[in-house]
């Protein structure tokens, strides 16, 4: 019985171990496919200058300043704080309504594949569409090209990945370890069955 009981732990305790590397394999490739893949609904554009941007889902809108950036393969290192006197506007290209912008509610910041940024900005739409963001310095101001990007609850989605990714590990963890307490549980029984056992073979010895 004692080298049945072992063997079961030790398939037990591997079991575990396979689970948890389970859940540690889910969480990397949870984050990075997660991540990787929320920097593409990014809308990246270079200001000064216009963009028609096509917001196909009604609700709340960041813009975020990317002081390190690729587009078209051009490389952008451009200061951590916003260029002074960097104005931008926001038109509902089917109405010509100009949209408001307003602060954005609290501070989030982003570093993925290369790319770091803030927000600055936030606004809200009622209806999908296509809105063209301008950019420009405000008069007699000269400021450097930089790149701005747009997204639709991007850090919700954000916060979304990290909560599914952590899920799986502790989740894994939880299961493991309630492998472990069984079979612990298990063995006692066991242990407790065989010392009974022989209490009562002692018992009829005497």
């Amino acid at each position: 019985m004692a080298i049945s009981s072992t063997s079961s732990d030790r398939r037990q305790l591997v079991l575990a171990v396979l689970i948890v590397i389970a859940g540690l394999a889910i969480f990397v490739w949870t984050i990075f496919s997660g991540i990787s893949g929320i920097g593409d609904i990014l809308v990246q554009t270079t200001a000064p200058g216009t963009t028609d941007l096509d917001l196909q889902e009604a609700g709340d809108y960041t813009i975020f300043y990317e002081n390190l950036s690729v587009i078209d393969n051009r490389f952008y290192s451009t200061g951590e704080t916003v260029p002074s006197g960097l104005e931008i506007e926001v038109v509902d290209t089917s109405s010509g309504e100009k949209v408001d912008l307003r602060a954005p509610v609290g501070s989030s910041t982003y570093n993925i594949n290369g790319r770091s940024g803030m927000s600055i900005m936030a606004f809200s739409i009622d209806h999908a569409g296509v809105y063209r963001m301008t950019t420009r310095y405000s008069p007699g101001r000269k400021g450097p090209e930089v790149v701005l990007a747009v997204g639709h609850d991007f850090m919700g989605k954000m916060i979304s990945v990290m909560v599914i990714s952590s899920a799986a590990f502790f989740g894994s963890i939880i299961i493991a370890a309630a492998i472990l307490i069984s079979a612990q549980r298990k063995r006692e029984r066991e242990e407790e069955r065989l010392r009974e056992e022989e209490r009562l073979l002692r018992g009829r010895a005497s």
